[in-house]
């Protein structure tokens, strides 16, 4: 009778181990995290944002993924790049200015691109457990989306470690040319009764009446800033984005010197007056899908800031060691640098003052100064 309990409890025990065993790994590994939160502006403490905070994997490196024009997080239209692989890390979908949840007036590439980076900032602090190799960023965006990354990478240009624009507009003077249909022009110049909230335009006047304005909002205006690694894929028959917007991006970036860090793909056949990648073939898609991963496995070094050059300063201008904000979001000026001489000379046509901080080292203290702005 002993011996028959015993053997009962011998044949028990590895099953219970093994699933106590399990329970712990189970309750060790953190549950899939999907997340719609608000979170702080650095520069409007009034504003109320919002992103998606998502992660599948216990822990992944940070991809920023960029909505379309039209649509936003909580309602995604066509516009919006669903990727696919985005499973593999952590991934912060931020709410655009006046999308959603998130107040505050749309800005085509102004202020709102701020806001992407202070999702970032959140994220680091709010789920440090859930990120790899925090200081690596990836960026990726189509469509209006892919404007924002375009914008982004000249405005922050030490920040993001790899970026990926599909279908982007480079050129907001040029989209506004080509939008026969009036889709997007309203929006840019405001015409009264088209936004239902009754908010402002999202850059105001037209290429006409307000040209530097719609400079200071293009990746055209910043390319020579680049020192991402970028992936770039348009349709050779889009309409609402023409594939010239992308042409002109890439063409310009290898005018600059920065041609290395330009990979192009233009897809023939794909494209039309309604989608960005209509006819696309199922091996086009898995091409593209494809190269847009191993992109990323390929590139995963944050870039590193020369120690001394010239950037354009398209509204504003952030890195990890100085910022410089001129008086306007929609003035375009110079800045020529020298780190080791602590030098900052910012030349502008039209803005008057900047705003200058400086940090005293990677971890040090930001140092703010106004300084005039020299012709």
């Amino acid at each position: 009778m002993t011996l028959s309990f015993f053997s009962s409890l011998k044949r028990w025990a590895l099953p219970m181990g093994a699933l106590l065993l399990a329970s712990c790994l189970a309750g060790a590994e953190p549950a899939s995290l999907r997340e719609y939160l608000e979170y702080p502006s650095s520069v409007e403490p009034s504003l109320r944002l919002f992103a998606r905070f998502e992660c599948a994997a216990p822990t992944g490196v940070i991809l920023v993924n960029m909505h379309g024009w039209h649509g936003g997080v909580k309602r995604p239209t066509n516009d919006t790049v669903a990727d696919p692989l985005a499973k593999h890390y952590f991934v912060i979908s931020p709410e655009m200015r006046g999308r959603g949840d998130a107040t505050g007036q749309p800005d085509c590439n102004g202020w709102e691109l701020q806001d992407v980076v202070d999702a970032v900032e959140f994220a680091r602090r709010r789920f440090g457990d859930r990120i790899v190799s925090p200081e690596v960023v990836f960026l990726s965006g189509g469509s209006g989306g892919g404007g924002n990354v375009f914008a982004l990478l000249g405005k922050f240009p030490d920040t993001f470690a790899a970026a990926r624009a599909y279908y982007g507009i480079s050129d907001f003077a040029l989209w506004h040319v080509f939008d026969q249909k009036g889709e997007f022009r309203d929006e840019l110049e405001g015409v009264d009764g088209k936004d239902p909230r009754g908010r402002r335009p999202w850059i105001g006047g037209s290429p006409a009446t307000n040209p530097e304005a719609y400079r200071s909002r293009g990746g055209l205006t910043t390319v020579g800033n680049l020192l991402t690694p970028t992936l770039v894929f348009h349709g050779a028959d889009d309409v609402r984005v023409p594939a010239l917007h992308s042409r002109l991006w890439v063409g310009a970036a290898h005018g600059a010197g920065r041609g290395a860090l330009v990979t192009y793909h233009e897809q023939v056949g794909v494209g039309d007056n309604r989608l960005h990648n209509a006819s696309e073939t199922k091996e086009q898609l898995a091409f593209r899908n494809r190269t847009g991963e191993q992109f990323l496995r390929t590139h995963h070094a944050p870039p590193v800031l020369p120690e001394r050059g010239t950037l354009v300063v398209a509204g504003y201008l952030k890195t990890g060691l100085f910022e410089v904000v001129l008086d306007s979001i929609d003035r375009v000026g110079r800045l020529d640098y020298d780190l080791a001489a602590r030098r900052f000379d910012v030349r502008s046509a039209t803005a008057r003052r900047a705003m200058l901080r400086v940090r005293n080292g990677p971890a040090g203290e930001w140092r703010q100064s106004e300084i005039e702005c020299k012709p």
